[in-house]
């Protein structure tokens, strides 16, 4: 207890024991105690009073408008808790404004949007590219704001993507990408970019490679037809050139076959409009990749084993998915020492539907993984480049699994092997029974 309430207590006690001695002369020592008691207790009053008014006028002054033993020590106290509050609020608005001219030269739109997905604030880019106003639109959903359906599907299923894109609601010229993460108490910070530069590009560079690659392919069939008939003429002439004939052939049969991969990926790109889906027998797929896979590897007589449940069949394209497969299989050839071996497994489980393609080859370094889908990637160019392979294949897995909503994972560890695994949603599977017999084949459209 502090200094002052002693000597309040004190006064106090001073107070009532002159009044009760006065008193006890006066022959009514009770009546004055209850006098000097309640005259005590109106004092108080009225200094309680005092803070409260002063409390509740705000005043600011370097001292308390009043005194007492304990009321100037409680006024003090409550004066300095006023001047830190002071303080804080104004580093606050210090940084409040800091946050919103940051947030106001930021070239992306950010809308702060409350648990039910109303707009709380927005920042200058937010008007230019979502057409929002602040003084306009706080407190409104904004879904009722931005209606395009693609947006509102991202916004209200609230699932764990990275971003929607979706056109301008002030420019459908103009492609905007969207993203939202957790944003203060129970708030959300939707986030927008201008992409529409980005995407010109890719569709550039997309344009540009299938362009070429068309062309590449005419003059690449030509070169190799004469080779192949050179090769195959038993002219003397020839016989000093048949080595460099030979490797004439087998590079442009390689530079064939990037183009193939390339136009193929230039098509999973540039495919807007999906073709029909149809029951592919994917057992009977892997069975003849596998025979393909043994006749790549020749002498080298890896053993292939297919484990493939043969009620299993996908909803898909047969095209693209003998595609993906046989470039799984025929890299696990590759990248497999002689007398390898490659499993090949199709089954289903509570999780949906999948392929895997295992090896116990040389393996892959873990840094090479996440790069593997990569064009052109390779993690060993020459042994690629003498097995043939275009780095390629992977790229072309991605997008023919992305099209059918599904993903690849990719585990190795260096000298033991690698696996390879094509997850796809359960809706996809379809009965044998209700197979067409036109949707099999190489030959098919899907």
């Amino acid at each position: 207890m502090s200094r002052s309430w002693w000597s309040l207590l004190r006064r106090q006690a001073l107070i009532l024991l002159g009044a009760a001695w006065a008193g006890w002369l006066a022959g009514h020592p009770l009546g004055a105690l209850l006098l000097a008691t309640l005259g005590c207790l109106a004092w108080q009053m009225w200094k309680l009073r005092q803070l409260e008014r002063w409390l509740r006028e705000g005043r600011d002054g370097g001292s308390v408008p009043f005194s007492g033993l304990v009321w100037a020590d409680i006024g003090a106290h409550v004066a300095r808790l006023r001047r830190q509050s002071r303080k804080r609020k104004r580093k606050l608005s210090r940084l409040l404004k800091q946050f919103q001219q940051a947030t106001a030269a930021l070239p992306d739109a950010a809308v702060v949007l409350s648990e039910d997905d109303r707009m709380l604030w927005c920042n200058g880019a937010a008007h230019t590219l979502l057409g929002l106003s602040p003084n306009r639109d706080i407190g409104l959903p904004i879904t009722h704001l931005m209606r395009h359906p693609g947006f509102v599907a991202f916004l209200t299923q609230r699932r764990q993507r990275d971003s929607v894109e979706f056109p301008a609601p002030v420019d459908d010229d103009v492609l905007l990408s969207a993203r939202v993460v957790p944003y203060g108490k129970k708030q959300r910070l939707l986030l927008a970019a201008d992409i529409t530069r980005v995407r010109q590009l890719e569709q550039m560079r997309r344009d540009f490679v299938a362009n070429v690659s068309h062309e590449l392919r005419t003059p690449l069939t030509v070169i190799s037809g004469y080779l192949e008939t050179l090769l195959d003429s038993e002219s003397p002439a020839l016989a000093a050139w048949r080595q460099p004939l030979s490797g004439m052939q087998q590079q442009s049969r390689r530079m064939l076959h990037i183009v193939e991969d390339l136009l193929m990926l230039a098509r999973l790109e540039t495919q807007r409009e999906r073709p029909p889906r149809k029951p592919v027998p994917v057992p009977v797929l892997l069975t003849d990749i596998a025979g393909d896979a043994i006749a790549l590897s020749g002498e080298q007589g890896h053993r292939i084993e297919v484990d493939a449940d043969p009620a299993l069949w996908l909803l898909g394209c047969e095209k693209e998915l003998r595609s993906a497969f046989s470039n799984l299989a025929f890299n696990a050839v590759r990248h497999t020492p002689a007398g390898g071996r490659i499993q090949i497994r199709w089954f289903a489980d509570t999780s949906g539907l999948h392929l895997v393609v295992e090896d116990n080859g040389e393996g892959i370094a873990s840094q090479h993984l996440p790069r593997l889908t990569e064009r052109f990637y390779r993690v060993n160019r020459d042994r690629s480049r003498g097995s043939g392979g275009t780095g390629l294949g992977l790229s072309i897995v991605k997008h023919v699994l992305h099209n059918h909503g599904g993903q690849l994972r990719i585990t190795s560890e260096l000298g033991v092997g690698s696996v390879f695994t094509c997850d796809f949603p359960g809706e996809l599977r379809v009965e044998p029974a209700i197979v067409t017999p036109a949707c099999h084949g190489p030959a098919a459209r899907c």
